[in-house]
């Protein structure tokens, strides 16, 4: 076990050395004199915890989100705006609505990116709130595979029952999760009756951010709330389209 996670740091460090480019599987096993089975293995895990990507089966691999989220390196961060901003932009304008850019951090959900609308009457959020009291971070949750979402309900416990009053248990914070994943986006109405939309952006099928809506419950109906969404969803699979 100890060996193994040498060889899981060497492959970190391997692929740090320059993280805007790509080595593949031969490239890898070879530098580190292994064996290209266990090295395969190993960067198996690695790509399903998030800690490097595989670009392609011939292109090779380089560092993923989780490797520059431990850094508090942004250029991930960065690239994902760049990307997201033109979309952000066409969205915010075929609804004058408050859009953002979210991932989660910790038990937190982090704003990457935010357009404001030209209403009177706007909403504005904090650049950082805990995750359970937002439709991004339930979102962004609800995503985790599921090792890392039981070990994040173990660390940072239920949500408490003004934030979600229909959660009293681990179960019913499960089957809300549940509901999210197979609705394929999320919705929350806060104290201050403002609601919050929230879509996933994938990278190949790993969701690496959340795009949101937010607006005043007055302005919504069933009718608007379906054409928000839908003009999100095309918007995030334009996205994760060129994230691929």
């Amino acid at each position: 076990m100890i060996q193994v996670l040498h060889r899981a740091f060497d492959i970190l460090e391997l692929l740090a050395r320059d993280s805007e480019s790509s080595l593949t599987l031969s490239e890898i096993a070879n530098e580190l004199g292994l064996n290209h089975a266990t090295c395969a293995n190993i960067l198996k895990t690695m790509v399903q915890r998030q800690y490097i990507e595989q670009i392609g089966p011939k292109k090779g691999y380089h560092l993923g989100p989780m490797s520059f989220s431990l850094t508090g390196n942004f250029t991930y961060k960065r690239d994902l705006v760049r990307l997201a901003e033109p979309a952000m932009q066409s969205l915010l304008k075929s609804i004058d609505e408050t859009v953002i850019l979210a991932i989660l951090k910790d038990d937190k959900r982090v704003l990457i990116g935010e357009l404001h609308s030209d209403q009177d009457i706007q909403v504005r959020t904090t650049k950082e709130k805990n995750a359970y009291d937002t439709a991004t971070g339930r979102l962004l949750i609800s995503w985790l595979p599921e090792k890392e979402r039981e070990a994040f309900v173990k660390k940072y416990g239920l949500p408490a029952p003004e934030l979600w009053p229909e959660i009293r248990s681990v179960v019913d914070l499960e089957a809300e999760f549940g509901k999210i994943r197979e609705a394929g986006f999320s919705t929350q109405v806060s104290s201050r009756q403002i609601i919050g939309l929230s879509v996933p952006i994938r990278r190949k099928d790993v969701v690496v951010a959340a795009l949101g809506v937010f607006l005043p419950v007055f302005r919504n109906d069933k009718v608007r709330q379906e054409r928000i969404l839908q003009k999100m969803l095309e918007t995030t699979a334009h996205l994760s389209e060129q994230l691929k």
